[in-house]
């Protein structure tokens, strides 16, 4: 039984580490179509991987509800094993918004010389993020307790480049008359950094997962500051 339930473990790991793999790639797609958004092969890409990641997500649910069901684990392993559900539907999420980014940036097209202020802005923010989701699948991977506490202090860098790219836009555009193809743009450009913002939510969400798991206490309840991170 003890070797058929490691199996069952290693299956659940094997199709985490698939979900995280392309919901990295998609904020790779991303980072290019930003760049560079005449690239069709690219965003045809992204929609097969948005699929994949939706199939994934399904399939993670299904084997977390039977490996309890089938194997009844102690209090251990069934956090850990609930806890896949959970990082799961965060990925999906991440995986959600940056489809929702990839079709706005696809209209406004970045690359134009006239968004160079704001690519750059979008760019730095998606960096930031593309940094906490990868730190935060690595903590909960290997377990690493720091790995995870960096990744809850990286959400207030984020937040602030949402802060200053919506203080950018209201600047640029103030007093004067947009058509309404300038308004939806204006539109798209505060929906992507909404978007980004919430992928650092669902990756601090994963952090804070990893972190409860390691050390046995919910920091989920009640935002935290960095310098109160730091006493943890």
């Amino acid at each position: 039984m003890s070797i058929i339930k490691d199996q069952q473990l290693q299956i659940l790991l094997n199709q985490f580490e698939l979900i995280s793999k392309n919901t990295l790639l998609q904020l790779t797609i991303l980072r290019k179509l930003i760049e560079d958004p005449h690239t069709e092969e690219l965003f045809e890409e992204a929609l097969m991987n948005e699929e994949l990641i939706d199939r994934l997500e399904i399939k993670i649910r299904e084997e977390v509800a039977y490996t309890v069901f089938k194997f009844s684990p102690m209090a251990e392993d069934l956090r850990r094993i609930i806890s896949y559900q959970d990082l799961t539907t965060n990925l999906e999420r991440i995986g959600d918004m940056v489809l929702n980014c990839i079709r706005s940036v696809i209209e406004i097209d970045l690359s134009q010389p006239e968004f160079y202020q704001e690519q750059q802005l979008i760019l730095s923010m998606l960096d930031n993020v593309t940094q906490m989701v990868r730190n935060a699948i690595v903590s909960f991977t290997n377990m690493e307790l720091e790995t995870a506490k960096s990744v809850m202090k990286s959400d207030d860098s984020v937040d602030n480049y949402y802060r200053e790219l919506k203080h950018f836009l209201a600047e640029k555009n103030s007093g004067k008359s947009l058509s309404n193809q300038e308004i939806l743009r204006i539109i798209q450009l505060e929906n992507i950094g909404h978007s980004l913002e919430r992928c650092g939510d669902s990756a601090t969400n994963i952090a804070e997962s990893t972190f409860y798991l390691i050390v046995g206490w919910d920091v989920r309840h009640g935002k935290k500051s960095n310098e109160q991170y730091n006493d943890l």
